[in-house]
């Protein structure tokens, strides 16, 4: 090593011994002069730079300084040391600028920096303090290197804008703020914010080079007079268009990202703490450098309906726009895959609307399916401007293009909102159409607004639940006789007479209804969608169309590995009800009808037209327990009595057409289509739909065990000291 060292000076310019040179030592924003010669040791001025900047014993560093054609050399040891002497003698340098770059992180036995023997008296507390007591492990930052943005005269950035990003984050990561006195496309000059106040000299000049556009420092003094010059957890240049470069990667992935879970994730990986306005903001950046402004995005709808028509096959997107205006009115969206799939799904659809939550409001329409193994199966999505007539006839129309070539009966599931009920009773009136029976219960509440009556509105709604859920016309109108007696025989009957009784009524309804009684399904797919909802038209379908087309891969694969006949859902179902079959006795009558008894009833099963007294196998599209003890009885295969539907066969069959990929690479439109006009409403924008009391599910209070909608701690009912 002694002989190589001797071999590389030897070919150097020669140099007087003691010759000196001044050296300027930076550390984030601060530094100090020294004068160097060469008969110091590099361990020696290693010494001297942790004491000037008070770096402790485990503090691992190394040094950097640049000459005439190339950007950065390291300082790491003594024949660097020398050579810098050499290189000072060849490029006629009575000066050098050395950068102290600190390894956060890393360890005493990182190769940056070597000791000797010499620092084994330095003592560090922490090594001798309990746990509790320690300043605990140093974290590393993706925002540690940011420090090392500006680094000397020379540097070479991209763009003018990228050096303003850099200049940002450098600034945040050293610990000041700084002011702009010139700032345009080819010349940039920033100094320290003190600048007019107590003389700070920090300043950076920088312009455009002509030649290859790229952006030069052609002045940089790094060294501050002022005070305060401290890295906080908040910087008041930390704003949306920095925090944007650092989250867009998370945001593309998870558009469902909170401004609240941005800001921990800030805090965790960045080291800094921002406000919820800034997140918020960071986030819209992120979207529209996606997929633009949100008025941009209502003109990208027409080319994004070529490219959906183009790429996905069978698809059906309709947009309409005012004739004079040229404005935004609606537009229906669906595809190729999920026509194709719908035919594998259960005849229902659930149909229903909820707000937007962009700036432009609006309402979404959504008809959505459901699979043989009780899940959700989106078919069809609108946006609009409000629930009205000609906004759901719009809706229903396109809907019904897609469903009459399948040549199946659908049975449609709604709220009961008047405009939809006037649009489907044109579009599809011969249809089965059953009515939520949730929103049927929030609608008898309000006949019952003024009563002031909890106790009493409870036991109504319990009473109208088995009326609704009656099974046979003689028990309807027992439990209907019971309600008008609890609820007053006036209220009840106006309320029965509005509403058709077999769109709610289990006993009065024709057909299979798949033992469906509520719009839950719907209900699941606008909270699916809760993140999309808030984005403009354009990026709300085309995350939506990339969440369905995940969620169908996923669940094809999935079905790949089953191996029961039935759905896994259904089989679980058939088991439980096979189980409770071995209890009942079974008594053959002619060919395919059955008498099925337990201890205090009996049954009449027939097989040929799978029907059961007890009537939940015709409402459920499921046999009964008491048919499942009749087949078995017959010595007959219970999966041939089951609907194909609940199969796994047509489970993997309604997932096999996939929704396709849609590239925007060369996205264009030449067509301008204006957004709707629309009044925001003054204060801040509901996020979720207050439930009213009606729609709540009525709990026994643990106190005076009635039931209604308070717990033990809200409770104010008297108590008789019997409890």
């Amino acid at each position: 090593m002694e002989r190589d060292r001797s071999l590389v000076c030897s070919s150097l310019p020669s140099r007087n011994v003691g010759d000196s040179l001044i050296a300027q030592f930076i550390y984030t924003g601060n530094g100090f002069y020294l004068q160097l010669n060469d008969l110091m040791r590099f361990f020696d001025l290693i010494d001297i730079i942790r004491r000037r900047f008070r770096f402790s014993s485990s503090d691992v560093f190394h040094l950097q300084y640049f000459s005439p054609g190339c950007p950065v050399i390291y300082l790491d040891s003594d024949l660097d040391f020398k050579m810098l002497f050499c290189c000072a003698k060849i490029y006629k340098l009575d000066h050098v600028d050395v950068n102290v770059v600190k390894d956060v992180g890393s360890s005493c036995s990182s190769k940056s920096v070597l000791f000797d023997e010499s620092f084994s008296e330095i003592i560090d507390e922490n090594d001798y303090l309990d746990d509790g007591f320690k300043d605990g492990p140093t974290k590393s930052y993706l925002s540690d290197d940011w420090g090392s943005y500006l680094l000397h005269k020379g540097h070479k950035f991209e763009s003018v804008q990228d050096f303003r990003d850099k200049l940002r984050k450098y600034a945040v990561q050293t610990g000041f703020c700084y002011v702009l006195p010139r700032n345009d496309s080819l010349y940039v000059r920033a100094v320290c914010e003190n600048h007019g106040t107590e003389k700070c000299g920090w300043e950076v000049i920088g312009s455009v080079a002509p030649i290859n556009n790229c952006f030069y420092i052609k002045e940089f003094n790094n060294i501050h007079t002022c005070k305060g010059v401290l890295r906080n957890q908040t910087h008041r240049q930390l704003g949306s268009k920095i925090v944007r470069t650092c989250i867009e990667s998370n945001v593309f992935l998870n558009l469902g990202l909170k401004p609240a879970d941005i800001m921990s994730n800030f805090k965790s990986t960045y080291g800094f703490e921002i406000s919820y306005k800034v997140a918020s903001r960071a986030k819209k950046r992120c979207l529209e450098k996606m997929y633009g402004s949100e008025s941009d995005s209502f003109s990208m709808l027409s080319w994004y309906k070529d490219a959906v028509l183009e790429t996905n096959p069978g698809s059906s997107f309709v947009l309409e726009v005012e004739e004079n205006t040229n404005r935004f009115q609606r537009v229906f969206v669906s595809y190729g895959g999920q026509v194709e799939g719908f035919k594998f799904s259960l005849p229902v659809l659930y149909v229903d609307g909820t707000f937007g939550k962009s700036i432009y409001k609006g309402q979404i329409l959504s008809a959505t399916g459901r699979n043989g193994d009780k899940g959700f199966f989106p078919l069809a999505l609108c946006i609009c401007d409000s629930e009205t007539e000609d906004n759901w006839f719009f809706f229903f129309k396109h809907l019904k293009a897609l469903l009459e070539p399948q040549g199946r009966v659908i049975t449609f599931i709604s709220d009961r909102g008047g405009g939809l009920l006037k649009a489907f009773n044109q579009v599809f009136p011969g249809n089965p159409h059953l009515f939520c029976f949730h929103h049927l219960r929030y609608n008898l509440t309000q006949k019952y607004r003024n009563k002031r009556n909890a106790v009493v509105l409870a036991q109504v709604l319990q009473k109208f639940f088995k009326v609704a859920y009656a099974s046979t016309e003689r028990s309807y109108y027992h439990h209907l006789q019971a309600l008008r007696d609890e609820g007053g025989a006036e209220v009840i009957d106006e309320f029965i007479a509005e509403i058709p009784l077999e769109n709610w009524c289990r006993a009065f309804f024709k057909g299979c209804r798949y033992g469906i009684m509520a719009n839950s399904i719907a209900e699941s797919f606008n909270k699916w969608i809760v993140a999309e909802r808030s984005m403009p038209p354009l990026a709300m379908i085309d995350q939506t169309r990339m969440k369905e087309m995940k969620m169908m891969s996923e669940r094809r694969v999935e079905s790949k590995s089953w191996t029961t006949q039935l759905t896994p859902e259904m089989e679980k179902k058939l088991v439980e009800r096979m189980h409770k079959a071995c209890s009942f006795r079974v008594i053959a009558s002619h060919e395919s009808v059955y008498e099925v008894r337990d201890d205090e009833y009996s049954y009449s099963v027939n097989l040929s037209t799978h029907t059961c007294c007890c009537v939940k196998w015709q409402i459920n599209c499921f046999p009964c327990p008491h048919a499942l003890s009749a087949i078995q009885a017959a010595r007959l295969n219970v999966y041939d009595f089951i609907d194909l539907y609940f199969s796994a066969e047509y489970f993997r069959m309604s997932y096999s057409f996939p929704i396709h990929p849609v590239s925007n690479v060369d996205s264009c439109t030449e067509e301008s289509i204006l957004p709707p006009i629309t009044k925001r409403p003054a204060g801040r924008p509901k996020e979720k739909r207050i439930k009213s009391s009606g729609e709540k599910k009525p709990i026994r209070c643990g106190r005076c065990l009635k039931l209604g909608h308070h717990n033990r701690q809200s409770c104010t009912e008297p108590l008789n000291g019997q409890q």
